[in-house]
């Protein structure tokens, strides 16, 4: 009969006990990890914060086979969540570069530039209908516009198109942002 130490009674917070866990298991579940991260730093990591876990919670074990599947379980999750972590990085950085193109800051600039230029305007109209086309850039629809305001229906109906008017004034050198925002 081979004799195991998976049934041992152990205590944690015995500091020597928790060397033994320690020493026995950590190149193991170093390797353990590596086999999921491929990555001989990170595991070491995943592997020392789980060790961490395990002496926080060290009154919860008292077999060296509860420690063993905690540390085992601990690991494979902090593993999984790493490479999770790093897909998520990968795929932001993905977009980050993809952002980095010229034709998309060149749109951004365009679109925000229109957009100061078409809040400029709207800054020149009287205070009822600035508000009102204020609201209305920022999607709201006649009814909530008409409620914000204390407004009827038919006022901000009226007043915007009073204001698609004058807007149509002090743009007509930029005419198009009216189709782009309005």
């Amino acid at each position: 009969m081979i004799h195991t130490t998976e049934n041992i009674s152990i205590k944690l917070a015995d500091e020597a006990q928790f060397r033994f866990i320690f020493d026995k298991y950590y190149i193991a579940l170093c390797m353990f990890a590596n086999q999921y991260v491929e990555d001989d730093a990170l595991a070491a990591d995943i592997v020392q914060e789980c060790f961490v876990k395990l002496w926080q919670l060290r009154d919860d074990f008292m077999y060296v086979h509860q420690i063993k599947s905690f540390l085992y379980t601990s690991v494979r999750n902090k593993s999984l969540n790493e490479l999770e972590h790093t897909k998520v990085m990968n795929e932001y950085a993905q977009k980050v570069m993809e952002m980095g193109k010229d034709s998309f800051f060149q749109d951004k600039v365009i679109a925000e530039e229109s957009y100061r230029i078409l809040v400029d305007a709207i800054d020149k109209l009287p205070p009822q209908m600035k508000s009102i086309m204020r609201l209305a850039l920022e999607g709201k629809t006649n009814p909530e516009i008409a409620e914000a305001l204390n407004v009827s229906g038919e006022t901000v109906h009226s007043q915007k198109k009073i204001a698609y008017r004058k807007l149509r004034g002090y743009l007509k050198d930029y005419y198009y942002l009216l189709f782009y925002f309005l």
